[in-house]
This record gives structure tokens, sequence and C-alpha cells, in this order.
């Protein structure tokens, strides 16, 4: 592609050609030089060998230049022949009288001006021409064109040279003529034959310009103005430096995350057709057989597509191999394209009957979901073999079927369109599924019903849930007469409303409770489910517990192999038992779920099991599980490509990697999820950002922290509407308003909501959260009571059976009481590191030495017992406010004996101000002395449950 003007070729920005090249045309130069620029694709060799070509111009030096071919298609010689014909057109009497006759013979061969028609005959050459001939020939012609002033010989592309072109390249560089001569040569290194990089790299004295990553802001500066931020950081984080790649990216399709309106077809992608000129047709069959599969494929993949003989495939994937079009994948015998724009090339290259062809015969390679209500989803019967079909380009269809029909054609889009979500790849499903939307009035609504729902299916994995509902919306009234088509799409609505996390528009439909009663026990076990898990998100927890007993107990008499046509039940019922407290009875299913959907390549659920696993056990106090759940999760979601996937995992992994000590991945991780999150405005970008802001109050990340909270996510968070997570959500900014903002009225305001809707669950750990909000509002303005709410959620959370919020609770208590009793508080920090023993919780136990650091030396009974009985009831009045002449009058002493006290009081304790007073003793004198004088200390929260 360095060859073409297809992407638009960035100036080098930032790179000094004229420090590299410049010092080759200078009158004192040596006589002959050669220039390699090499680099990856895209990264600009082709702009920096013109810009090359344009100082050597000024310096008043002659060009010859071209680029290479496919050697395939090339002539022998072609690239020089390329190179020198315009040259040699123009100065064709200069050269000549420059060149022996018998080397005009050879010149006349490969230079058509040169043609020595009037030369008297001799004996024929050979064909083609010897490179030795050639060489010797074409040294002499070079000193004709040289002259005084020097000649610049430019090839590009070589490493699409034909052979005999890169013979005489060699023999050019290794006996170079007697002129000032200067040979640069761009090509890719890793397409490159070994004799030109072992060539180029003997060669003494040549001049090496590899082309690196440009720096970030010369990088930013390519792209428009107006591109938006959240945009423009995507952009510059998938170009990795790559200025051509940056470009071609931001040329690209919406759908693909560049700014071009979406397209049908290949129109948005035929600049990349460049990088396929050197494959064949096998290889171009290979490559479009690979696009069909996706991200990872295999020899045996591409061939059940192909139907290839395995000899022929082998030389095709060898050949996508060379040309650097596909690379060995991660895992041993797998595959993938180098970008993902070019499997969107090959993919797109191909017509719809292909690509539906190819899909159906990919699907034998992957167990799709059955339908949750109807069951005629069986594959369509098959005449030809794959490999006629795919030739062909026929349909697959059932005997006596028009190859026009549409119900026929709209099974086989949805198919196809299923295949691809549940692989992974939403995108390209969509491409399939939207061509469903108008179907024709002889398309069975149920078959209506389905496309409708694999179509949002593809919507809310890519975080576009609000149109996924919208979609769904448009089509139930034309449904609405068929009451399997109805429940296939109430069904859908009521599980993108929980994953959005909104409520649904008039309850839970009808249709649902319809499909509770069906005999299928997967499709009873669906609807099940979505009902449990919207009464677990409402707070209806005793209600959302009998619906979860049933999907229990259908789930434990089927087999892994049967779940798998409905594997969602598995997700929805571990999510339902996350929100009801039952983290134990979560995990297991998740981590079932997890493993059925990773046996099977099931990636479309592959995320959401793992990001859901990592939640519980890290509630569980299992944080390297956590971590290793969290990791999974990140994979699987950059598969897809969805930012909301990505940035849900990625929320999910930051807390988990502060809290195992890891501060640094912590803080990259949380600002990878808030970019991905950055542009969005629906509801799941509140909760990742929610999730966000107590992982960067804990990093001390102000920066992100302030981000966050620009956004207006705190403002919108008052009408969460998913009442299971307000005690959560409530609590964390329960304590950023207290202990960042200091602010104790908002600080109530959110553990007043924390504590309605613990109200109506009814769970101790919610309970424990909202005891813990109400802490938080209380740590400024009345510490002790504030203790008294945190030691009471140390007791709820641990009943609970969640450690690491007990954890929190034990510092929380700490906080409170190091400006009251320092050994109190040091008691409640080794609690909490006695919690932490043995979990790798890292984070909080650097957190707790830290406060055990800052504590006061002395406890506040230390600190009073300075003072004589008299000077201590002075202090007491002091931090209440009074003034020298009150205070004498309460205590019925002389304006001037109180000053006398004052200033005893300011030398023991080594403050300067009433208001140090006031504040270092005042308020704990109170506590401590005066209303509290036979306070026990508090036990630990293992000695209260006990």
């Amino acid at each position: 592609m360095d060859g073409d003007g297809a992407i638009p070729r960035p100036a080098p920005v930032g790179r000094s050609t004229s420090a590299d090249a410049a010092h080759l045309f200078d009158p004192e130069g040596s006589p002959s030089a050669v220039v390699e620029i090499l680099g990856q694709p895209w990264i600009g060799k082709t702009r920096l060998l013109h810009r090359i070509l344009d100082d050597a111009r000024k310096q008043g030096w002659s060009v010859a230049h071209a680029a290479a071919g496919p050697a395939a298609t090339a002539a022998p010689y072609q690239l020089f022949s390329d190179a020198f014909d315009e040259i040699l057109s123009e100065r064709a009497e200069t050269v000549l009288q420059c060149v022996p006759i018998a080397s005009r013979r050879v010149l006349g061969r490969l230079f058509p001006a040169l043609d020595p028609a009037d030369l008297p005959p001799s004996e024929p050459l050979q064909s083609p021409v010897p490179t030795g001939l050639v060489g010797s020939a074409l040294r002499q012609a070079v000193r004709g064109l040289t002259g005084s002033s020097g000649l610049v010989l430019a090839l590009d592309n070589v490493h699409w040279a034909d052979p005999a072109s890169l013979e005489l390249l060699e023999s050019l560089v290794r006996r170079p003529p007697d002129a000032r001569l200067v040979i640069v040569v761009a090509h890719r290194d890793r397409q490159s034959p070994l004799r030109l990089r072992g060539l180029l790299a003997s060669v003494a004295g040549s001049h090496r310009i590899e082309l690196g990553p440009l720096p970030g802001q010369e990088l930013d500066a390519l792209l428009p103005g107006e591109t938006p931020r959240p945009l423009r950081r995507a952009l510059l984080g998938r170009a990795n430096g790559n200025p051509g790649l940056l470009l071609a990216l931001a040329a690209a399709p919406r759908s693909y995350g560049g700014t071009a309106p979406d397209a049908p077809g290949l129109t948005p992608f035929t600049r990349f057709l460049e990088e396929f000129r050197a494959v064949s047709d096998d290889g171009w069959l290979a490559a479009q057989s690979a696009a069909v599969l996706g991200d990872a494929f295999t020899l045996q993949e591409m061939r059940s597509i192909s139907a290839l003989p395995a000899d022929r495939l082998a030389d095709a994937v060898a050949e996508l191999l060379r040309e650097d079009i596909v690379q060995p994948g991660e895992l041993a015998d797998h595959y993938r394209f180098r970008h993902a724009l070019l499997g969107a090339t090959a993919y797109h290259s191909t017509g719809e009957q292909w690509r539906l062809a190819a899909h159906t015969a990919a699907t034998g390679l992957v167990r799709l979901p059955a339908p949750c209500i109807h069951t005629h989803a069986g594959p369509v019967p098959h005449r030809k073999p794959v490999a006629d079909r795919v030739r062909s380009g026929l349909l697959p269809r059932e005997a006596g079927a028009a190859v026009g029909d549409a119900t026929l054609l709209c099974e086989q889009r949805v198919r196809t369109g299923k295949a691809l979500v549940v692989a992974g790849r939403p995108s390209e499903a969509l491409d399939v599924l939207d061509r469903t939307s108008s179907p024709g009035a002889e398309v069975p609504l149920v078959l209506r019903a389905e496309a409708a729902e694999w179509r949002a299916r593809a919507q809310r994995l890519l975080g576009r849930y609000a149109l996924a509902q919208s979609l769904l919306e448009a089509v139930r009234p034309e449904v609405a007469d068929e009451p399997e088509a109805l429940a296939l799409v109430d069904l859908a609505r009521l599980a993108a409303a929980l994953e959005r996390g909104s409520p649904l528009p008039g309850g839970e439909p009808p249709a649902v409770h319809w499909a509770t009663g069906l005999a299928d026990p997967l499709a009873r076990g669906y609807a099940w489910a979505l009902l449990g898990a919207h009464d677990a998100d409402a707070g209806r927890t005793a209600q959302a517990a009998l619906r979860l007993g049933e999907v229990a107990g259908l789930l434990d008499d089927l087999d892994d192999a049967t779940l798998i046509g409905r594997l969602d039940i598995l997700y929805w019922l571990a999510r339902s038992l996350a929100r009801c407290e039952r983290d134990a009875e979560a995990a297991r299913h998740f981590e079932r779920g997890l493993g059925i959907a990773s046996a099977h390549e099931l990636d479309y659920l592959v995320t959401q099991f793992a990001t859901g696993l990592a939640e519980v056990r890290l509630r569980l106090g299992r944080i390297d599980r956590a971590i290793e759940s969290g990791h999974r999760a990140m994979r699987a979601a950059a598969r897809i490509g969805s930012d909301c996937l990505l940035a849900e995992a990625g929320a999910g992994l930051a807390r988990a990697a502060w809290i195992s000590g890891d501060r640094t991945t912590a803080r990259h991780t949380a600002r990878e999820a808030a970019r991905r999150a950055e542009s969005w405005r629906e509801p799941w970008s509140d909760r990742v950002r929610l999730s966000l802001l107590e992982t960067t109050f804990d990093t001390g990340d102000q920066e992100l922290c302030k981000e966050l909270l620009s956004t207006g996510t705190v403002r919108r968070a008052a009408s969460f509407p998913v009442v299971s997570m307000v005690p959560a959500v409530a609590e964390v900014l329960a304590r950023l308003e207290g202990e960042r903002r200091g602010s104790a009225t908002e600080a109530g305001r959110w553990a007043t909501a924390a504590e309605e809707a613990a109200g109506r669950m009814r769970l101790p750990g919610a309970t424990g959260l909202a005891l813990l909000a109400r802490a938080h509002h209380h740590r400024v303005t009345d510490p002790l009571r504030a203790a008294v709410f945190a030691s009471s959620a140390v007791v709820t959370l641990t009943r609970a059976g969640r450690p690491l919020d007990a954890v929190r609770a034990h510092l929380a208590v700490a906080a409170a009481w190091a400006g009251i009793d320092s050994d109190v508080a040091r008691g409640q920090l080794d609690e909490a590191q006695l919690l932490l023993q043995g979990r790798g919780a890292h984070g909080y136990q650097d957190h707790a030495a830290d406060l055990a650091t800052n504590a006061p030396a002395q406890s506040a009974d230390a600190r009073l017992a300075k003072l004589s009985s008299r000077e201590r009831e002075i202090s007491v009045l002091v931090s209440d406010g009074c003034t020298n002449q009150q205070i004498a009058r309460a205590l019925r002493l002389s304006h001037k004996t109180v000053e006398t006290h004052l200033g005893r009081i300011f030398k023991k304790l080594g403050v300067g101000s009433r208001a140090q007073v006031a504040t270092s003793i005042g308020r704990a004198a109170r506590f401590t002395e005066a209303r509290f004088a036979d306070r026990p200390a508090p036990v630990g929260a293992s000695h209260q449950i006990a």
C-alpha cells in the first residue's frame, strides 16, 4: 500500500529527512551511495522517498523512479524498465553516444526508447537477457545520464520486485558505476526476500532510515481539528504511532471506529485492495474464508469454508503470510489478519450469496442457540457439497424451494447473523441482520421476531441499548397477533431493559408470563430467569428468590450440552443471585457458564460471565481469582471490540488491581475504562464512571476523579433506577462527599438513599453499606457517632460474608476514633489487618498502615492528662466557643486568672491559638471526660458476633 495514493499519505511530521539524506547530494559527497528506507506498512515510506527526491531535484540531480508491482505479473527487469523509461526517452541520443553498439542491443531489449532498429544484424540474445550483460550495459548508460550533476535511482515497494530486477539491483549495488549515483530502496522488511535484506545489510557505507512511531502530539496534528476528543483518543490509541494507519482508521466507517458514514458493500474499504495486489485466486478465496471465520482461525476451519484441497490451501495461506496479510496467532495452528481493516476488506469483497453460503458452512463449526420460544431452527438440508455451493454462489435451499424464496432468504440471514453474534462479531452481524428489517408479508411472524431479537442483541453487545430497545418496540406491533413471536420480542425487551438499567415501560409484559408456562424447559427457564432478575434489580428480593428457585431447579436437571441452546439462562440466574447477595451460589453458576461458553467458543457470553465472576469473587475476598477473571473478561471484550464490554470489564479489573496493591495497573486500567465510556451517554457509561470513582479516589488520581465528576454522573445517580445497586453506589458517593468535599449535607443525602434502598431489600450486605454510608456522613461533624455507625457496619458486613467491605468498615471506625482515642483506632486497624491476612489485599493493607502512621502519637486521654482539672474545664468551654469573660462567669474566676490558665494550656499542649485548643482537646475532652468517663473500650467485630 505504500506505493499507491489511496490512503492519504502524511508528511513526515517530526522526521528530518535533511539530516539523514541531504548530505548525499553535496558536490563533495561520495560518488555513489545506497539509501534503505524500511518500516511497517502505512508508516510513511513512500512519502519520505518523495521528499528525498524533491531535495535531489532542488540541487540539480536527475531522477529515475518506479514502484514494483507483484512479481507474478511482471516481466523480467520490469522495475528498472519502468524507472528509466521517462528519462531515457528524454535523453536517448546522449545515452546512445556513451554506449557501445553491443550494449545498445542489450538496452534495447529493456528500454523501448533505446531500441537499436538501425543497427546491423548480429546473433540473437538470450531471453531473458543475462543479468551480467544487462548490468554492464546499464552502468554505461548511467554514466551518460549523470553528467556533471548526478542521478538518483528511487525504487519503491522493492519487496514485490521480480527476481531479475533484484539480481540487477544487486549487480549495481555491488559494482556501482563510476558516476554520481544514489540508489534509494524502500521496502517492507517482513515481506522482503532474504536475499534483498542480506544485500542491503552488507553494503558498506549504506544509509538506513527505519521509520518508527510518531510522537503522540505530532500524530494528533494529522487529524482534523473538529474530530471529537473521545474519538481522537481512540484513533490515536489504535494507530500506535503509525500515521498512515491513523488516517486510514479515521476514514473507515463509523461501525469500524472511524468517521466515515456506514455504507453497504466494499465501497468504504476499496483503499485497502492494494494490499491484495500480489494475491492469487486461491489466496483471495482463503482470505475471504478467513474473514468469515473472524479474528482467529485454523487451516481446518478455512478448508471447511473454502473447500480447497489441503495442498492448495497450504500454499494460499503461505502466500497470505508472505504478503503479511495474515500473521500467526497466539495459539498454535491459529492465524489472524494483520489488521481488522484487511479482514473487513476481504469480507466485503464477497457477494451476499457467497457470504450466506460460507456462513452456512461455518455454522457447522458453532453450536447456535435455539430460539427461546419456537423450535423450527434446524439447519437447512443441502444437496450440493460446500465447495460447489461456495464457488457457484448458490444459496442452500430445500427441495422444491425457489431461489428467490423470501422466507428462506430471511432464514438464511437470521442464521448467519446469529452465527456472527455468537462468534463475538456484532458489527458484521448487523450488516446481515439489518437486511431483515423489511422481510415481506409471507415471512412468518416468529422468524421476524427472531431476527429482531438478534439485531437487538448485536446492538446490546456494542453498548447501544437505547437503539436495541427502539428496534424491539418498532417490531412489537407487527407480531402482536402471534403469541410465540410476541413472547420472543418481549423477552428481548426485558433483557435489554435489565442490561441497560432502566425500567421497562408498562412493567412486566404479560407475554413473558405466558412463556413461563411453556413445555420447553429452556424457554420456561429463560422467562423465569428474566423475571427473577427484574425482581432482584427492583429490590424485591423475596419474590426474586422464589422465581430464581424455579430456574435453579430446572438447570440442575439439564446437562451442559443442552444448556448451549440457551446459555444466557445461567448468566441471568447468576447475576440475580449476586444482586440478592448469594455470592457463593452466583460464583458457581458464573463458573459453569464461563466454562461452557469458553469450551464452545460462544464469545458473545464469555465477557459477561467473566465480568460477573470477577465481581462476586472480589466480594468474597478471592482477589487473585478476581483478577484472573477480570483479565479473561478484558481479552474476550477486546476480541468483540465493544467499548461497553471493555469499559465494564476494565472498571472491575482496576478495582481488583488496586485492592491487590498494584496501583500502577489500577490507574492505567481505570483511565482506559474512562476513555472507553467518555463519549457515551448510555446508562452503562454512568455505571462505569461511578464504579471508577472509588478506585480513582483510592489511587489518588485526582485528575481523573475531577474528569469523572465533571460529566454529571453524580447528579444523574440521584435517580438511579436499579434499587439493588443503590446501597453500594450511595456508600461510595457518601464517602466521596464526606472525605473529599467535606459536604455533610450531600453525604447525608446519599446515606438516606442507601438506607431507603436497604430497607426495601432487607439484606445484610445492603444494610451494612447503608450503615457505612451514614458513618461517612457523620465523620467530619460528629466522629463518635460515625464510629458507632461504622462499628455496626463491621458486624453486619461480617455476618453478610463480605470480608473486604468489613475491612473498609474497620478502617472507617479507625478513622473516626483517630482524633478521639488513638488506642481504640489502632485496635480497629489491627482487626482489619487480621481480616486481610492471606487474601493478597495489599492495597487495603497499605491503607491501614498509612492510617496507623498518621494516627496521633498520644490519645486524647494522654493529652488531657497534662492538664489540671481546672485547665480541662477551661479547655472544654473554649471548645464550645466561650470567650474569656464567659468562662470567668461560668467558673466564678477572675478574667486575669482565666488568661493565666489559657497561657499554661497553650504551653503544655504546644499550641498557639484558641482554635487549636478547641480542635485538639475540646471535643475529645467532652467525649472522654465529661460524658464518657466510664466508657469501656469497644471490642472487635469477631468478639461481638461470637
